[in-house]
């Protein structure tokens, strides 16, 4: 089947019965928190200490449903993996965050809500070394409510390029992207300036709380978002369609600031794409066996991913904006709302080979061309590794901090020491021997003393 063919194939049938899904990486933006701005309705005298953006009840209950939607998906209906966990299949990373290592533990007990049974030992075997200790009554399982434990995995921020995107750079970035003649037309349209003006009439900002730049709007934003999720209130004169178009706004404002370009997009989008990459390919050639990869992010990781694949870009976003003509692209305009998703999936046709298909939010989208959902995988491949940077060298990143070297001794070394520290051993007590012999009475004088 030729490539015209492929685009055809996928956007008229369904995946066919010859058709096998065999590798998933899926990728997320953590659940529902705490505001980050303390622009409205805080105390900035009062604020927490530590990570006060934590995941919140509503942030809990939105990854364990998507997390059950993943069970569905792909433990129920494709048979991609095993009903109960297991270790060698399924791989889950996160940030170093407090709210996406929490949105990874929800999301988990949503895909995998029962956990095993106890092993058939005496109950003793069950109970801690500490005097008292009482087993208590939840029935044969491990934990309480058949909870089921799965390992997350993390990385210091400075050492995650893929979740964290760490980068030296990105201030410097930002400030140039503010000077932009994008950035300058966006922020003075008339629909924006409109926009400031009804906002800072219904906060009743004046003078310099006044808000007349879109990446500050975006932090207001921000924290309506956190309060409608999470049921506290909103200004009481803020008006819905006020509210309406700081949402519309949202993605574009977030791309100007840090995605404005191709150049950028390519290096915030190739430590993850080339993560992906090398673990399709250690699957393929038998160097891996897991089947699926779940990674807990930000929205700044899924906005940097969603650009490189060619899903969104700002200059896109701000004709839409602008209301000029467009050419016949896809355009993702709605911003990353929490627990938003995409997923990669490697499928494998038993004529034709293996192929990929992306989700984005449970909707399949464009790949490899404007058009079709299906995309073979080594044109897939080609096509990334044709746009990666060296994120390193680009984002200052010193050799010293780029992951932990773990040396390894050679064994020949440590058998050489050990033997010389045996000799040298031997060679004191000869030595002591020898001495006693010549001076028969200088261990009884010692003693005698």
């Amino acid at each position: 089947m030729n490539i015209f063919l492929l685009f055809f194939y996928g956007a008229i049938l369904p995946v066919q019965s010859n058709d096998t899904l065999i590798n998933v990486q899926a990728i997320w933006r953590h659940g529902a928190r705490d505001f980050y701005y303390c622009n409205w309705g805080c105390d900035k005298n009062n604020e927490p200490d530590g990570d006060s953006q934590i995941l919140t009840p509503a942030g809990m209950r939105q990854q364990y449903v998507l997390g059950k939607w993943l069970r569905q998906r792909y433990i129920i209906d494709n048979h991609l993996l095993s009903p109960q966990f297991n270790e060698n299949e399924i791989y889950i990373e996160s940030t170093d965050y407090n709210r996406t290592i929490m949105s990874a533990y929800s999301n988990l007990q949503g895909m995998y809500p029962e956990g095993s049974e106890l092993p058939n030992v005496t109950e003793d075997k069950l109970l801690p070394p500490n005097s008292g200790s009482k087993s208590p009554s939840i029935g044969n399982y491990a934990l309480p409510n058949k909870i089921q434990l799965i390992p997350i995995h993390t990385k210091e921020e400075e050492q995650d390029y893929a979740l964290a995107i760490y980068c030296k750079t990105t201030g410097s970035t930002v400030k140039q992207n503010k000077q932009t003649e994008l950035y300058h037309t966006i922020n003075s349209a008339n629909q924006t300036q409109e926009l400031f003006q009804k906002f800072n009439s219904e906060l009743g900002l004046v003078g310099e709380q006044q808000v007349n730049d879109i990446i500050e709007l975006a932090k207001w934003r921000d924290t309506f978002t956190c309060n409608r999720y999470n049921g506290d209130q909103l200004p009481p004169k803020l008006a819905a369609k006020t509210l309406f178009f700081m949402d519309e706004i949202a993605l574009l404002s977030f791309s100007l600031r840090q995605f404005q370009n191709w150049e950028q997009s390519k290096l915030y989008s190739t430590p993850y794409l080339q993560q992906v990459i090398e673990n399709f390919d250690n699957f393929i050639n038998g160097k891996s066996k897991v089947k699926y990869r779940g990674s807990s992010s930000h929205d700044s990781t899924m906005l940097g991913i969603i650009s490189g694949l060619n899903l969104t870009s700002a200059q896109c976003q701000a004709d839409i904006y602008l209301k000029k003509e467009q050419s016949d692209i896809f355009c993702l305009t709605e911003n990353i709302e929490f627990s938003s998703n995409l997923i990669i999936e490697l499928y494998n046709n038993t004529i034709n080979g293996l192929y990929v298909r992306i989700l984005y939010n449970g909707e399949y989208v464009p790949v490899c061309s404007k058009q079709g959902t299906f995309c073979q995988y080594d044109k897939f491949k080609s096509i990334l590794r044709q746009q990666f940077v060296d994120y390193e060298k680009e984002c200052n990143l010193s050799k010293e901090i780029q992951r932990p070297v773990v040396y390894k001794i050679p064994l020949w070394v440590i058998l050489f020491f050990v033997l010389v520290l045996l000799c040298t051993c031997g060679i004191f007590l000869l030595v002591f021997k020898l001495k006693q012999m010549k001076d028969p009475d200088v261990s009884d004088s010692t003693i005698s003393q």
